[in-house]
C-alpha cells in the first residue's frame, strides 16, 4: 500500500504520538529560553471543524495573543502558539529577567522577545517531529499580534480553509514552581501533495 507520507503524519492516531513528542521537546525549549523549570502539566490533541476551532482559544470578543509561523519542506502549514495577554506579559518578564508585573503592554522590544519565544517553541516541536517522523520540517518567521480572538483566528484560518476542513489543536498547560500557564497551539497542516526540497513528491510504502 502506498501512501502519502506528509498526509499520513496528521492522520490522528499518530499525530497524536508525535504532537505529544514535539509538545514536550517544545516546552523544554521554552525552559532553556527564560531559564526556569517549565513542566507540561496536562495535554490534549483534538480534531476539530474549523468553524469550531476559535471556541477552543476563548471567546470571540476575549483578547488574545498569537504568535504565528509557517512550516514548509516535506509537509506545511501553519502553527499558532495563543495566551491570554497577562500570561504573555509573563512570559515576557521571565525571558528579560524582571520582576513579575514589570510588563503590562507589548511594545517593540516585548513583541521581539515573544517572536523569539515562538521561534524557539516552533522549532523544537517541528525539530522533534521532523526526527520522529523522518520528515524535513522548516519553520518561517514568527509573526506576533495581540487582537480579538475572532479577527486572530479569521486572519490566520483564511488560507486553512481553503486546504482542509478540520485543524488539529493541541491544548497544552504547563506549570512553574509557583504557577500555572496555559498556552493553545493550533496546527494547521496542509493536506495535499507535498514535495522535498527537491521537487519531488515523498511517498512512503508500508
Amino acid at each position: 500500500m502506498t501512501y502519502n507520507k506528509a498526509s499520513s503524519l496528521f492522520d490522528l492516531s499518530r499525530w497524536s504520538r508525535l504532537a505529544q513528542i514535539g509538545s514536550i521537546n517544545a516546552i523544554t525549549g521554552l525552559s532553556e529560553m527564560v531559564d526556569q523549570e517549565i513542566k507540561v502539566t496536562a495535554l490534549s490533541l483534538e480534531e476539530v471543524s474549523m468553524r469550531n476551532a476559535s471556541t477552543l482559544i476563548g471567546n470571540p470578543d476575549d483578547m488574545m495573543v498569537g504568535i504565528y509561523l509557517l512550516f514548509s519542506g516535506s509537509a506545511s502549514g501553519q502553527i499558532m502558539l495563543a495566551f491570554q495577554p497577562q500570561t504573555a506579559f509573563e512570559l515576557v518578564d521571565m525571558a528579560m529577567g524582571t520582576p513579575p508585573g514589570t510588563t503590562r503592554e507589548l511594545g517593540e522590544m516585548e513583541q521581539s522577545v515573544l517572536a523569539e519565544a515562538g521561534n524557539v517553541v516552533g522549532s523544537f516541536f517541528l525539530n522533534a517531529v521532523a526526527d520522529h517522523a523522518s520528515l524535513r520540517l522548516l519553520p518561517s518567521p514568527p509573526a506576533v499580534v495581540m487582537d480579538m480572538v475572532g479577527s486572530l483566528i479569521s486572519a490566520v484560518m483564511a488560507e486553512a480553509l481553503q486546504e482542509s476542513e478540520t485543524v488539529f489543536v493541541i491544548r497544552l498547560s504547563f506549570s512553574l514552581p509557583d504557577r500555572q500557564i496555559e498556552g493553545r497551539f493550533l496546527v494547521l497542516p496542509t493536506l495535499d501533495s507535498h514535495t522535498d526540497a527537491s521537487g519531488h513528491e515523498e511517498n512512503q510504502t508500508v
